[in-house]
């Protein structure tokens, strides 16, 4: 599979900041592209893979100032892995569906 999600464990605070503008941006471009359909969601899937897990690795890098924004961070954290995973699942789903033909998958198509 090409879909790939890089470790952004290390990365800086300004380098995460725009790769989650970077990957926003890839997926508002690619969201009014013509062409191929399912190439095109792979694409926009990825880079909602990557926008949502740059995310969480920015806020693991919060500190929050009271139990209430704890709360609010921890929430947040919660979303971003839920849609990091659901953007990733998005993509290998649809790059699984694009690499069989018509006749392996039957005539079902997006």
């Amino acid at each position: 599979m090409t879909v790939h999600i890089p470790d952004y464990s290390s990365w800086t605070r300004d380098d995460l900041l725009d790769e989650t503008r970077k990957q926003a941006s890839i997926q508002a471009r690619l969201s009014g592209e013509p062409g191929d359909v399912n190439a095109r969601r792979i694409k926009i899937a990825t880079a909602g893979a990557r926008h949502h897990a740059a995310y969480l690795a920015l806020l693991e890098l919060t500190e929050p100032f009271d139990k209430a924004a704890a709360a609010r961070v921890e929430k947040a954290k919660d979303w971003n892995r839920r849609e990091r995973d659901r953007y990733y699942a998005i993509a290998l789903g649809t790059e699984f569906i694009q690499r069989h033909d018509a006749g392996a998958m039957g005539t079902v198509r997006a």
